[in-house]
């Protein structure tokens, strides 16, 4: 585990650009203690080796381009033009 103290934590700080007074670093040392003693927790736990990798699994369907009639939407639009919806223009 990485041993960090206020004199440390100051020049990280420093180098960071961060302004920090006293009080802000002893609860900024005790907030970091806290989250790398966690990680060193989690660094102890076994992870069984053949569990099955999800990441690139793909659990969509497949995309596959249909042929659809779209004359039924189209006949509620307030103005169509070839096949296409007419819509007020939004950009110049």
């Amino acid at each position: 585990m990485i041993n960090l103290d206020k004199k440390e934590l100051q020049k990280i700080a420093t180098l960071s650009a961060l302004k920090v007074n006293d009080k802000e670093l002893d609860e900024l040392l005790n907030q970091i203690t806290k989250v790398l003693e966690y990680t060193k927790d989690l660094d102890e736990i076994k992870i069984n080796a053949e569990s099955k990798n999800t990441k690139n699994i793909n659990i969509l369907r497949d995309d596959i381009a249909q042929s659809t009639n779209s004359s039924a939407i189209l006949s509620q639009a307030p103005e169509e033009k070839n096949y296409f919806f007419v819509v007020p223009k939004i950009l110049k």
